[in-house]
């Protein structure tokens, strides 16, 4: 097997762990700021340019109802900064972007993205639970505008669509370009 296939099939096993770890209410040891459940679960990874990242989403659900989305991912060129979009549909449907997340900044070689979210660009309401089963994906951009801006750095399948991921993760599946447009 080559390089590129193990790695894919590491990070299946590593996503089919994580995506099954939801853990049970209560506050998380030394922080009053999230209620203890959240989902763990591998970004399906990308290649640009030949640069091959990996990486995670967690989803924390905060005392006050919203999702807190953190994006950690690895192999990033220095001082890159990669913009982050929650699409409506799945990874299958290439819908138009539900809401632009926090640009992702590389800092000691390991691009991160925190967005606090509650509401889409359409204005209606998105608590954690919502997110739990929004008809959505997640996908990284390698640029914000010009050629390569529908070059995808890596991506994920949430709510409904989460079991879609395995497909991807094993290579059965691979992902494109993106649809860059705002949708209602």
């Amino acid at each position: 097997m080559n390089t590129i296939k193990l790695k894919r099939i590491a990070s299946y096993l590593l996503s089919t762990v994580l995506v099954t770890m939801l853990t049970s209410c209560g506050s998380e040891s030394g922080s009053s700021e999230f209620t203890g459940n959240q989902m763990k679960m591998a970004l399906i990874p990308g290649t640009v340019e030949g640069n091959t990242t990996t990486g995670t989403l967690l989803i924390r659900e905060r005392t006050d109802g919203r999702a807190q989305l953190e994006i950690t991912l690895n192999n990033v060129l220095a001082d890159a900064q990669h913009p982050v979009h929650l699409h409506f549909g799945s990874l299958d449907d290439d819908g138009k972007i539900a809401t632009f997340l926090t640009t992702l900044h590389e800092v000691n070689g390991v691009g991160r993205s925190i967005t606090h979210l509650d509401r889409l660009d359409n204005d209606k309401r998105l608590t954690y639970n919502h997110l739990l089963t929004f008809n959505g994906s997640i996908k990284i951009h390698f640029e914000a505008s010009g050629p390569l801006e529908n070059e995808i750095l890596g991506a994920v399948n949430i709510g409904l669509n989460t079991a879609k991921n395995k497909a991807y993760l094993n290579g059965t599946k691979n992902i494109t370009t993106c649809n860059n447009k705002v949708g209602n």
